[in-house]
């Protein structure tokens, strides 16, 4: 059976990107070719940005007055090139603070592939009341209060098990104690009996949290073969990379590139704590131990550009702009990065494809490391400082020149000293 002919504005439609914009979310657009000559970027209507490379927000395709709203998101896009660039892996404000397995990478890395648990992959999530309606939030609160005895119920099944627990370290701990007093009585029969002091006993935890409940009661709901309720499983770096770098990788992959040193932040006794450079868009601190052998820019003297290359060493994403809804854009993200200073070059490849690749394998080193001759034992390093330190000291070459001279003289005239005057005859 032959496939029914689409209409040319279904076609028209597909490929355009009218059929995908959504106001709530600040896509960024581009276009390519001649599209971008012509102001064709996939809309109701061409617009007025006519030039290859360029980026923009749409917030509305039609507004009151039959126009395509919209705004340059040039900034943003390069901000996100020269972060590709970086190849580095920020930790989230949540992972420092409550570290867990649950919040471990859940990406291999291609350099040392590992099996992951799938329990780690799923979290105890709880549903987002901030996302319900208000009929919702409502059943949602009837549910709760039927749920009240097996709350309680729940409260004392934990307090049984951590009572068990406790149970259990306490008769281990006795355990491990006899043995420790067996062992050392020998040794203490001289200087009396040894008596430790007992701890206080532990007060039990009795006053499990609603979350706690939540949390088990969501976790029996998708254990259930045929339950479809769906869990919040929020990117650990809010979309800002989804590849997993690591050191390794971006080691080989990256170099240095170029900051600049803008300030010095001193102490109260006057001390340089740390300094803060322009690197890759956005403000990096330095601390003074990492600073190399750069200086500080000044204003107005073209020889002290604070220029310096730098690598970054860790970064923390402390704040994730909102892009659904409030449309913040890079302005609400807040990004901490600290780096240090690399002012030699850290790594020169012999072999500039991909690791691993066919390429890579198959390529020969190049000449330079080729002929590479390696560096000579510390043994005959230290020969050729003896042998350079005994050799006598070099003439000026003043002297050299006379005596060259003089030389020449005695050929060409036998009798002379090289002066011009006759040598006495010896005795």
């Amino acid at each position: 059976m032959a496939s029914a002919v689409q209409s040319p504005f279904a076609t028209l439609l597909k490929r355009s990107k009218f059929s995908s914009f959504d106001p709530r979310i600040a896509q960024v657009y581009t276009t390519h070719g001649g599209d971008a000559h012509r102001g064709n970027w996939g809309f109701k209507r061409p617009l007025p940005i006519r030039r290859r490379g360029a980026y923009i927000t749409v917030k509305a395709v039609d507004s009151l007055e039959q126009q395509t709203e919209w705004n340059s998101a040039e900034p943003q896009a390069m901000w996100m090139k020269n972060w590709d660039e970086l190849q580095v892996n920020p930790t989230s404000e949540e992972s420092r603070r409550a570290p867990s397995e649950a919040s471990g990478d859940m990406l291999d890395s291609e350099y040392a592939p590992t099996q992951t648990d799938p329990k780690c992959w799923r979290s105890s999530a709880v549903p987002n009341i901030h996302a319900m309606s208000n009929l919702e939030f409502k059943k949602c609160v009837a549910h709760i209060r039927r749920k009240r005895e097996h709350f309680f119920e729940y409260q004392e099944m934990k307090a049984e098990a951590l009572k068990k627990q406790k149970e259990m370290k306490g008769m281990e701990e006795e355990a491990s104690k006899e043995m420790r007093t067996d062992s050392s009585k020998e040794s203490f029969t001289s200087k009396g009996s040894f008596k430790g002091k007992k701890a206080p006993p532990e007060k039990l935890r009795t006053d499990y949290s609603l979350n706690d409940f939540a949390k088990w009661e969501s976790e029996g709901i998708r254990e259930h073969p045929r339950s479809r309720s769906l869990e919040s499983v929020p990117h650990r770096s809010a979309g800002l990379h989804y590849s997993h770098f690591s050191a390794l990788q971006t080691y080989l992959s990256t170099k240095e590139h170029k900051g600049r040193l803008v300030e010095e932040v001193r102490g109260e006794r006057g001390k340089a704590l740390y300094y803060v450079a322009s690197y890759a868009g956005m403000g990096t601190l330095v601390q003074q131990k990492n600073k190399g052998v750069g200086n500080v820019m000044t204003w107005g003297d073209a020889s002290k550009t604070g220029v310096t290359k730098l690598r970054p060493e860790s970064v923390l994403l402390e704040k994730a702009p909102e892009v659904v809804y409030k449309r913040q854009g890079l302005k609400a993200a807040k990004l901490s990065m600290t780096a240090f200073a690399n002012d030699t070059q850290s790594h020169s490849q012999s072999n500039t494809h991909r690791p691993g690749s066919l390429e890579y394998i198959t390529a020969e080193p190049l000449s330079s490391f080729a002929n590479h001759t390696p560096h000579p034992k510390r043994s005959a390093r230290f020969d050729n400082l003896v042998r350079k330190s005994t050799q006598p000291l070099p003439r000026a070459p003043s002297e050299t020149t006379l005596d060259f001279l003089q030389g020449i003289l005695r050929k060409q005239n036998p009798g002379t000293n090289g002066k011009g005057d006759l040598e006495e005859e010896k005795s």
